[in-house]
């Protein structure tokens, strides 16, 4: 039988590798699952080939443990890419195996109802209109009670989905920032689509980013400033794919490149500087130190996921825990952890919130401007969500 829609990249990708454990060594999901990527693409076809009905495929792909592991419990980090001597994309091959698990139901509901960000409701835009959170005055491209709909927009700013939720007011900072050092600017309050990469709903993802497309091309802006990597990477392949001439930029860089500079100070050997695993082409970490002054051997620098990538947390909720603590523990007591992804911060904050350590825990935005994510008030109105009036609502909407 060959039921599964991602057969072809899973040969292409068993034909690619070189099973030299250079990505098993590297990647604790994949070392956890004892599988390399052509173990994982070889794991799949076999269950396909043995099966001869949809029912009896799930059943064969579940009898894998370390292949089951390996599809959900992955990050989608790219770390195993960047010692792969051939360059393979692990990526591709996980998210083809995510959308045949979405089809096959072996990934359950309950993973992924909140995050579907192509709907009108999620958990960002239901936190948003329950605590009064939006950017009408800032959207200009679109027509609401402020404005008409304006296409002479110079630049776009994407805040992406935490930071437009979480940090209304930095948001809001930033954008005045950008239009101060580039012109006029419209704000596009999406998310750029990863949760549903995540749970498999790889179609729907590329079709939000279109639809971002066309409301970056109806703005007129030439340049789309982004304040996370994760949405830079998304939202640049769909401009490419489409062909506009729209240069996708990293907010840090952009920043930098204007002549921004901070008011405030780091010392250096105050800071742990994490780079962002959506970060591929190291440009937000070049633009954090260009910004500050910073030189290549100045502060101390690590690498790999935070523990919210591939909405793991949905799977194994302690191999995220166990994540988040390995980037912890590299941080020195008494330094600041500094983060390129917004979400990367939350996703601190959250453990640190659990289980305090004597560190700080940082935004790259917050060294550079005046407000602040408020941790504590966003971590408690999103248990007051659900415990208050709106919570009957919330449990319809996401069950």
């Amino acid at each position: 039988m060959e039921s599964l829609t991602g057969t072809d990249t899973y040969w292409k990708l068993l034909g690619q590798c070189a099973e030299c454990g250079k990505c098993t060594q590297t990647c604790p999901s994949l070392k956890n699952s004892g599988m390399s990527m052509g173990q994982i693409a070889e794991g799949l076809i076999a269950a396909d080939a043995a099966s001869s009905n949809p029912q009896e495929l799930v059943q064969n792909i579940i009898g894998n443990a370390p292949l089951y592991q390996a599809v959900r419990g992955c990050f989608l980090c790219t770390s195993c890419q960047a010692v792969c001597f051939a360059d393979n994309d692990i990526s591709e091959l996980i998210y083809a195996a995510r959308k045949d698990f979405q089809e096959l139901g072996l990934i359950p509901r309950d993973a992924w109802s909140s995050v579907q960000v192509d709907q009108e409701w999620d958990i960002f835009t239901a936190y948003r209109a329950i605590y009064g959170i939006g950017y009408p005055d800032l959207t200009r491209h679109i027509v609401n009670e402020y404005h008409e709909a304006e296409s002479d927009c110079e630049v776009a700013f994407f805040p992406g989905c935490s930071l437009a939720a979480y940090g209304p007011e930095l948001t809001r900072e930033v954008f005045a920032t950008i239009e101060q050092i580039g012109g006029k600017t419209t704000l596009i309050d999406e998310c750029c689509g990863s949760p549903l990469r995540s749970a498999g709903f790889f179609d729907r993802a590329i079709a939000l980013n279109d639809r971002i497309v066309d409301e970056i091309a109806a703005s007129g802006a030439k340049t789309v400033v982004f304040a996370c990597p994760g949405c830079r990477n998304s939202v640049k392949a769909a401009l490419a794919a489409r062909g506009l001439d729209v240069e996708a930029v990293n907010l840090a860089s952009y920043l930098a490149d204007h002549g921004f500079k901070p008011s405030k100070r780091v010392d250096p050997g105050s800071i742990s500087l994490a780079r962002s695993c959506q970060d591929h082409d190291g440009t937000y970490l070049d633009g954090i130190r260009k910004l500050f002054g910073l030189t290549g051997s100045d502060p101390t620098v690590f690498t790999g996921c935070c523990g919210a990538g591939g909405a793991v947390s949905a799977f194994d909720p302690n191999k995220q825990s166990s994540q988040v603590h390995r980037k912890l523990d590299q941080v020195a007591e008494g330094q600041t952890l500094v983060s390129a992804c917004p979400t990367c911060t939350y996703t601190y904050a959250f453990d640190l919130m659990s289980a305090p350590r004597p560190i700080e825990n940082k935004n790259y935005l917050e060294l550079l401007f005046e407000n602040q994510f408020d941790w504590n008030t966003v971590f408690y109105q999103l248990g007051a969500m659900w415990s208050g009036e709106y919570g009957p609502w919330l449990a319809q909407v996401f069950a």
